[in-house]
């Protein structure tokens, strides 16, 4: 992919916002619910926004019929919405409310006649991979159930999420732009990244070069250094008292990058070698390409997600490498996840009383055009990590790659 010179950020119509709630009053005719409602989601699950294109930590109620409410959690809020509003922005919701969420919750369906009704929740009774047991906190859901003693509540997170997965043009334009900054960041790492550097500079670089162009992070930003490199999530210098590393000769350094912009996440794994490192890096590079290479190749309509998670897992096995973290996700939301961990060192299991490797979830869906991933290949041969990846979106013969700078072993400049 090219880096185009100019970015101008792709906004959401009104269209765009007809066309999900369309989507869901479809989902909820056939599920014979009379209204949705959707508890504060947390930023990797944003889908409060996705019905209200806003600040997240909304509860949002989607009725069959009307308009649908979102409330937010108190009048300190109240002025962004209206100031938004004023000046003809992209708030989709109108009946804007703020307060304690959960008694609000309760007036709007009071309000609306639906107490008696069946109503679609996401996210209370089950949830994604990250978050099985849902994201409602337990005394908001014990209100709820309380005070709607006659509501029967229907889960329908499993086709809430097929509708959120398969992107509308406008989805796509914005998943595209958010890549092409990822992209720009992977160059801004490659270049800061040196002997003598702090771990804290590259990790501001990237941060900065995000950021003036109005990207937030849907994480942390993770980045790690050293000569062998097992560290995933976020440096422990931003939660620990201690001073960051300062790179050196011989290390890999590594970052997951998650920018989002409107609801869209995209990420990158870059992974950059600094002057002479160990020849297992070497291997774990090619070990990781052709894993990446591999995924390519499967991903196409029609072909259910672990049989792209299978082939990604093949030249790692044959190989006899191990990984770290999952070999392909969906983006947006992060549901569909390949097996997250397998074949962990020794040097970590007999550390450690409890080492569990998560499985794959959603493996039997099947990809349609539309459906947003990243393939992160994750290669590591005892304790030397190599981790790349960039992102895809599935096309109607095949898949458009967006990423090219990180989906390949970097060398930084001497």
């Amino acid at each position: 992919m090219s880096v185009s010179p100019d970015l101008s950020t792709p906004t959401l119509s009104l269209a765009e916002r007809d066309r999900r709630w369309g989507l869901l009053r479809d989902l909820m005719r056939r599920n014979e619910v009379e209204a949705l409602l959707v508890p504060p989601a947390p930023v990797r699950y944003p889908a409060d926004t996705y019905l209200t294109n806003d600040l997240p930590g909304s509860a949002v109620i989607l009725p069959l019929e009307g308009e649908p409410v979102a409330i937010q959690r108190g009048a300190s809020l109240a002025g962004s919405w209206l100031q938004a509003q004023e000046l003809g922005e992209g708030t989709w919701i109108q009946d804007m409310r703020f307060g304690p969420r959960a008694p609000a919750m309760v007036r709007v369906l009071e309000e609306l006649g639906l107490t008696k009704s069946r109503i679609g929740t996401i996210g209370i009774l089950s949830g994604p991979n990250l978050l099985p047991y849902g994201w409602t906190p337990q005394p908001m859901w014990a209100y709820l159930q309380a005070e709607l003693p006659q509501a029967t509540f229907v889960d329908v997170l499993d086709e809430f999420t097929a509708v959120w997965l398969v992107k509308s043009d406008e989805e796509l334009a914005l998943f595209r732009f958010v890549s092409e900054l990822a992209e720009r960041a992977c160059q801004v790492m490659l270049d800061v990244t040196k002997p003598g550097v702090s771990e804290i500079d590259v990790y501001a670089a990237i941060l900065h070069e995000f950021h003036r162009h109005g990207a937030g992070m849907a994480h942390d930003l993770f980045l790690h250094s050293g000569p062998d490199n097992l560290s995933w999530d976020a440096p422990r210098w931003l939660h620990r008292a201690q001073p960051a590393r300062v790179i050196q000769n011989g290390d890999m350094v590594l970052s997951e990058m998650m920018p989002a912009v409107g609801g869209i996440e995209a990420q990158v794994q870059m992974c950059v070698a600094v002057g002479d490192v160990a020849p297992e890096f070497h291997r774990a590079a090619e070990v990781a390409r052709e894993s990446y290479e591999r995924g390519l190749e499967a991903i196409r309509p029609g072909v259910k997600f672990g049989e792209v998670a299978d082939a990604m897992a093949e030249p790692l096995e044959r190989a006899g490498a191990w990984h770290i973290t999952p070999l392909i996700h969906s983006l947006t939301p992060l549901t569909m996840v390949g097996r997250v961990t397998r074949g962990t060192d020794r040097s970590i299991t007999d550390r450690f009383k409890q080492v569990v490797e998560l499985p794959g979830t959603d493996l039997d869906v099947v990809l349609e055009p539309g459906m947003t991933f990243q393939l992160e290949p994750d290669a590591v041969f005892g304790r030397q990590q190599v981790n790349i990846g960039g992102n895809v979106i599935v096309t109607t013969d095949g898949y458009e790659e967006l990423n090219t700078l990180p989906t390949r072993l970097r060398f930084a400049n001497s």
